[in-house]
């Protein structure tokens, strides 16, 4: 017989509290080790206690429900539910961002209580761990179209297979209308994104793994797009099959407790499913390019990330592509004019162009270009193999040949000045 599922239950009610016990002690599976009536209480309990899973209240004394999800969990990998009467986004991204795994709105049923308890021990991890843990969410997303965002997406997760042979790696095509990533990689797949919305039950890993294509030549899955536009809109749309439920997030959750990384392609936009993919995300991965119309865009877009949405600057990452060091703005200078520093950059080179023809990756052993190569020094600055000589001890760019700072009076200096390519850039942010 199943352990029952061990969990600790944090209300500042204790009405609520027992009313809570009650349900959960009917369903047969569960095991009520504790109950706390404020956020420090509730750190307390869990460094004691170390239940499966904890029902966690938002709004508490003392110390607030996401506060001490954040504390509990980096000492505690507990399967965490939050709950508040509000049901409002912001509520719902900052309680993901804590590491909580679902959301519950007041009041709930007792049957979708025990579900989102259970959620994290259907895929025979039991009661008690013994899971893999929790996975790395990498979200490539830019502003702009055409910046190479997809190639950058499908070979670094290529990468991450390449630099350590073990992992288990997934690639999310969430460019929902117009992905290509099957196309780059010469995958036909017989399944995608849109045959798991159209499930009734609540998605798991092994739902998600059943809709995953192999990628050949890799050891590397992908979740593909849907086939028609128009499609998209069962995903995240009108035409969604229950109109409560984020299929993105259900999706996005259980791969990133089944898999060791998650590499997520983006559509440019900030709509509901790219939310989701941001929320969810360890690495956000910003790609633009050296041109005025894509930085401009870029620009709005780190506001977006960084001020309205609150993403903090150590998650983002900004990856320049298709850098001609002869012509244009340099990797300096665009780390200037973003007030942000460039992570990597990328250089302009042709065979990028004949790989996506063939559905041959970048990466692969009968394909080399310095793209590909940097592309898999960006995997493993990711997997935490380069030192900071390599990656940039304080995360800022990391030099190209060629690219370090022009001399003084230079044109390229000049422009600094707020009066050239750059200024232009940085007044039109600001009206």
């Amino acid at each position: 017989m199943a352990r029952k599922i061990r969990v600790l239950i944090v209300d500042d009610a204790a009405p609520v509290r027992q009313t809570i016990k009650t349900m959960l002690e009917l369903e047969g599976d569960f095991l009520v080790i504790g109950e706390a009536g404020d956020g420090e209480e509730a750190v307390h309990m869990a460094r004691k206690l170390r239940p499966d899973a904890i029902l966690m209240d938002i709004n508490l004394p003392k110390k607030d429900g996401i506060t001490a999800a954040g504390e509990i969990l980096a000492e505690v990998p507990a399967h965490i539910v939050m709950v508040s009467v509000e049901s409002d986004r912001e509520y719902l991204r900052k309680a993901m961002q804590a590491g909580a795994k679902d959301y519950l709105v007041k009041p709930f049923a007792s049957e979708d209580l025990a579900q989102a308890l259970r959620r994290g021990f259907r895929e025979g991890e039991g009661a008690g761990g013994g899971g893999r843990g929790r996975g790395k969410v990498i979200t490539v997303f830019s502003t702009k179209g055409g910046v190479g965002k997809s190639t950058i997406a499908a070979n670094l997760a290529i990468g991450l297979t390449m630099s350590q042979g073990d992992l288990e790696v997934a690639l999310v095509d969430l460019d929902l209308e117009f992905g290509v990533l099957s196309t780059l990689l010469g995958v036909k797949p017989r399944a995608s994104i849109v045959d798991l919305c159209r499930m009734p039950d609540t998605l798991t890993q092994s739902h998600v793994r059943e809709a995953l294509a192999p990628v050949p030549n890799a050891p590397l899955s992908l979740l593909a797009a849907p086939p028609l536009p128009h499609l998209a809109a069962e995903v995240d749309g009108d035409a969604r099959a229950d109109r409560t439920r984020n299929y993105v997030e259900e999706i996005l959750c259980a791969l990133r407790e089944g898999w060791d990384y998650v590499v997520v392609d983006t559509a440019p936009n900030f709509r509901d499913a790219t939310m989701a993919a941001l929320d969810l995300s360890d690495h956000i991965l910003v790609v633009t390019t050296p041109d005025i119309p894509s930085l401009q865009n870029t620009v709005k877009g780190l506001n977006i990330l960084l001020n309205q949405l609150e993403f903090s600057r150590d998650k983002i990452r900004v990856v320049l592509n298709q850098v001609d060091e002869h012509h244009g703005l340099s990797t300096a200078e665009v780390g200037h004019a973003l007030d942000f520093p460039v992570w990597f950059s990328l250089p302009i080179d042709r065979t990028v162009v004949t790989a996506a023809n063939v559905g041959q990756p970048l990466l692969s052993r009968r394909n080399r270009s310095q793209v590909g190569l940097q592309i898999g020094r960006m995997a493993d600055a990711l997997l935490e193999k380069l030192g900071a000589a390599d990656a940039g001890a304080d995360g800022g760019p990391r030099a190209a040949a060629g690219e370090d700072r022009p001399p003084a009076g230079s044109r390229a200096e000049e422009r600094r000045g707020g009066f050239g390519l750059l200024g232009r850039l940085r007044a039109s942010n600001a009206r």
